[in-house]
């Protein structure tokens, strides 16, 4: 997902770091929970894993990038 709007300017991060950054516009992450309510957990992280924030967004805030490819069901 990309953040496209910050309804919430400021907001509860948590992250790998000791003082983990606020989320940006345009800065991607993936979906880690559906909290309900149109609100869902998201993860930003480098890309060895380690989280950079961790914080949750309405959906409004969010555009999907894409999805994950589909599991074969043959």
């Amino acid at each position: 997902m990309r953040i496209v709007r910050l309804r919430v300017p400021e907001r509860e991060v948590t992250g790998a770091s000791k003082s983990p950054p606020q989320p940006r516009i345009g800065e991607e992450g993936d979906v880690v929970a559906d909290v309900g309510d149109g609100v869902f957990l998201i993860e930003h992280a480098t890309a060895d894993g380690q989280t950079i924030w961790l914080a949750e967004f309405l959906e409004e805030e969010l555009e999907l990038v894409a999805r994950p490819p589909a599991l074969d069901e043959d």
